[in-house]
């Protein structure tokens, strides 16, 4: 007598199983931490640790004190200014500045890698429970959850996981949007509110998640319209609202800080004017400044003028317009603050003034900054340099690890080997999922699922390297999905071809 094919075929592993596979998953994902002895960690961390202790002890809780004198710059200069009293830098949000004074307050600072991994793994849990639910029980969430986990940490997500900074939110953001997307009219109401949750949180961390989630709407919305026939009355239109209660929750989170700037401290929220150097280095900004300027009305001449000051090309960098007080190199930083504020405030006014005045030059710059964007994906970012370790070394709140350099960071002579392999990896992936699609290997819902995340990583390549800078650090933090979705998809795939189950009683 044989067995059935279904007792032939792996089965569910059980609760204990499950919990297994999970756990191991939040440690493979934590490889790089153990291996470099200790969290890995940017410029901004130091000014994510400082903003967190002020709002901790705002909270009435007991941070430890920072060094005198820190010095927490935000770019790989060494000479930057912070914004004077009448302006509060904005890029580094609240919600993520509380986290981190949390974890300050505790002592506990590299627990924000743990909190990382378990991001992470509960994100692509929920997508694999979601995904598997209505397939022939081939394979549990839990095991496909570790699979991915395993195969994308052999990229960029274990050291993301690893790095003190929010990056790891905007991988998180794209699955829970494609999610809701493919998934959301038949998704149960706790599996909706927890994508809810996270999403929320997700998209208040940083305004480059904000602009995301909000060019997710439109596509949300022609889903629903396209799906009027195949899914009737209001739970077609799950994703869209949701899509939009994440987005709102990041303009709830920019309000509020604000209005706390101006109750408080009577000043104005400023982000540094990253649109208006991109369009300036890419030369239609530039252009549009030569033919306008000297104009009162016109905010930006006056860092039109800083910048005729000097003839140095390096001035006409993006990193140096907003970063730099060199005299020769540095513009932004060397005016007057009012000025600076009005800069600042001015540049997505200045953004669509120069679209509409150089619409061919501005889309072209656009979609070459993008393209290359698309193809940065080493993790070089993540590892910290001397010079970073230089303004963080005296910073407190490790139990177990310092500001310092780790194992891996000492010596990067190992990226010679993991840069290469990463790459084969992610080519690899692209090439599967692209098979599976269009060869049908996989249902609709799947296949609109890995669509999206693919759209997700060319908003997150828009809205960074096209608007922003681009940059080795914004493409690797998104790249790792591409694993991720391959196992998801070929676990979909083989789950299908499996026979159909037989009667117990089969011969």
């Amino acid at each position: 007598m044989t067995r059935s094919v279904r007792d032939q075929t792996p089965g569910p592993i059980g609760p204990l199983g499950s919990v297994a596979c999970l756990l191991a998953a939040v440690v493979a994902s934590l490889w790089v931490v153990v291996a470099n002895g200790g969290p890995t960690f940017y410029f901004d961390s130091g000014a994510y640790l400082e903003r967190g202790g002020q709002l901790a002890s705002m909270l009435g809780l007991e941070p430890p004190e920072m060094p005198v004198g820190s010095d927490t710059p935000t770019a790989p200069e060494a000479a930057l200014s912070a914004p004077g009293p009448q302006a509060i830098e904005g890029t580094r949000a609240m919600s993520y500045s509380l986290l981190f004074g949390l974890f300050l307050v505790a002592r506990f600072v590299e627990g924000i890698a743990l909190l990382n991994a378990l991001l992470a793994v509960g994100t692509l849990w929920l997508v694999s429970a979601v995904m598997l639910r209505d397939l022939p029980r081939r394979y549990g969430a839990a095991v496909v959850t570790l699979a991915a986990t395993a195969l994308a940490s052999l990229g960029a997500l274990a050291f993301y996981v690893a790095f003190l900074m929010p990056d790891i939110f905007m991988p998180v953001l794209i699955l829970l949007l494609a999610l809701l997307l493919a998934y959301g009219p038949q998704m149960r109401p706790w599996e909706l509110a927890l994508a809810l949750g996270l999403g929320a949180f997700a998209v208040t961390v940083h305004l480059s998640h904000l602009v995301v989630a909000a060019m997710a709407i439109p596509v949300a919305i022609l889903v629903a319209l396209c799906s009027v026939r195949s899914k009737p009355g209001f739970r077609r239109w799950r994703a869209t609202v949701l899509i939009g209660l994440i987005a709102v929750a990041g303009i709830a989170e920019q309000a509020t800080l604000r209005l706390a700037a101006k109750e408080t401290f009577g000043a104005e929220v400023i982000y540094r004017p990253f649109l208006t150097a991109r369009l300036i280095q890419d030369g239609p900004g530039l252009g549009y400044l030569e033919d306008h300027c000297p104009n009162a009305e016109e905010p930006s001449c006056a860092l039109f003028d800083a910048l005729s000051a000097s003839s140095d090309p390096d001035r006409l960098s993006a990193t140096n317009i907003s970063f730099s007080t060199d005299p020769d190199k540095g513009s932004y930083r060397l005016l007057p603050e009012v000025e600076q504020i009005a800069v600042a405030q001015d540049q997505f006014d200045f953004f669509f003034r120069v679209l509409v005045d150089r619409p061919a030059e501005s889309l072209l710059a656009l979609s070459r900054n993008t393209t290359r964007q698309l193809f940065l994906v080493d993790v070089d970012m993540t590892l910290q340099t001397d010079q970073i370790v230089a303004t963080a070394s005296d910073l407190p709140g490790m139990a177990y690890a310092r500001f310092d350099h780790g194992r891996l960071t000492a010596n990067r002579s190992w990226l010679d080997l993991v840069r290469p392999a990463q790459q084969a990896l992610y080519l690899v992936s692209a090439l599967f999922l692209v098979w599976l699609v269009l060869t049908r290997r996989v249902p609709g819902a799947v296949t609109m699922f890995m669509s999206m995340v693919l759209l997700g990583i060319i908003a997150n390549a828009i809205v960074t390297g096209g608007l922003s800078q681009p940059a080795l650090r914004y493409g690797a933090r998104v790249v790792w999905l591409l694993p991720a979705i391959a196992v998801l998809g070929g676990a979909v795939w083989l789950s299908r071809r499996a026979p159909p189950p037989t009667s117990d009683g089969a011969r």
